[in-house]
């Protein structure tokens, strides 16, 4: 049996251990780094028992120089050669994975990732500021039927963070006592909701005043249009549309003539405010539903500072 011929049925016990948004780039890194590269075509055409350490030792480095990886690119790239020769080896294919020997200096090798600048991240408060004012308008003046809730749902996602499949699929009874529950999603590709978080565990995010009243907003309109649909921001039966969000976020910043940071970007706006506020980094992690509190430093941690204001602020912190 070789790789390619293995693959197919890995593929198939990998759904069964992995969430449903992992198939789909595991499909996508098959083909482009595996199936598709010359360079990989040699060790996935040949017996699996027959390849040797030094071949993948030589075929993995010859990888990370071709396609200049990062750790996390080789994390994913790897990932998928690494658990088929595990599970040859459950197979008794393979006496023992070879690849598990092969070693990687991670200082000299991988591409050393800069974080981004905090302007492209995070909007300013004053820009968060113009924009609710901009949805609200859009939201009072809007003769759209289908997608009328959406610029309150702009608003929502800044009191709240919710990844934006999370924010389409909120409920009225998601929220209990001013503490949202955190139970669903609408899945991007296949746009179904389920009943999972991209986590898979629920967690609770506690709503400030202005949340609740975007939500009794919402309430209110369905009950004086007759909808009677579950989700918060939608006037149909069908959870609110994965697209609408960022094209109105697009729209109010080409109108405020600001830079245009995608929904994502309203989520890390969030985070960053609640630690600019000094808010416990546990709870923060908790809200923002990441396991470890080094994701909410790492990739959601941006000044939201004006540079006038930045100014002040070392000029009174260092007189």
């Amino acid at each position: 049996m070789t790789l390619r011929e293995l693959y197919p049925e890995w593929l198939e016990y990998k759904k069964l251990h992995s969430s449903e948004t992992t198939i789909p780039r595991v499909e996508s890194d098959w083909k482009k780094y595996y199936e598709n590269d010359p360079d990989s075509v040699p060790i996935i055409s040949k017996r699996v028992r027959e390849i040797t350490k030094i071949e993948l030792d030589e075929w993995i480095h010859r990888m990370i120089r071709k396609y200049d990886m990062t750790k996390v690119m080789y994390y994913n790239v790897s990932l998928i050669i690494r658990q088929m020769l595990d599970y040859a080896e459950e197979l008794a294919v393979v006496e023992e994975n070879l690849f598990r020997k092969v070693k990687i200096d991670s200082k000299r090798m991988f591409r050393k990732v800069r974080k981004k600048k905090d302007s492209t991240q995070v909007y300013t408060k004053d820009e968060q500021i113009m924009i609710f004012r901009e949805a609200w308008n859009d939201f009072i003046n809007s003769t759209r039927l289908v997608y009328r809730l959406a610029p309150l749902a702009v608003m929502f996602q800044f009191q709240t963070g919710l990844r934006l499949g999370e924010l389409c699929a909120v409920k009225f009874d998601d929220v209990e006592n001013g503490v949202l529950h955190v139970v669903r999603m609408l899945q991007r590709d296949s746009d179904k909701v389920v009943d999972h978080t991209k986590s898979h565990e629920d967690r609770e995010v506690l709503l400030t005043d202005a949340a609740l009243e975007l939500i009794e907003v919402a309430r209110v309109y369905q009950e004086e249009h007759g909808c009677k649909g579950e989700y918060i921001f939608s006037t149909t039966d069908e959870a609110l549309s994965y697209a609408e969000t960022n094209i109105l976020l697009r729209k109010y910043c080409k109108r405020l003539d600001i830079l245009y940071r995608s929904s994502h970007k309203s989520r890390k706006t969030y985070i960053s405010s609640l630690i600019d506020a000094g808010i416990n980094i546990n709870t923060i992690r908790s809200y923002a539903g990441h396991a470890d509190e080094r994701t909410t430093y790492f990739n959601y941690c941006y000044d939201r500072t004006p540079d006038a204001e930045k100014k002040q602020l070392l000029e009174k912190a260092l007189a």
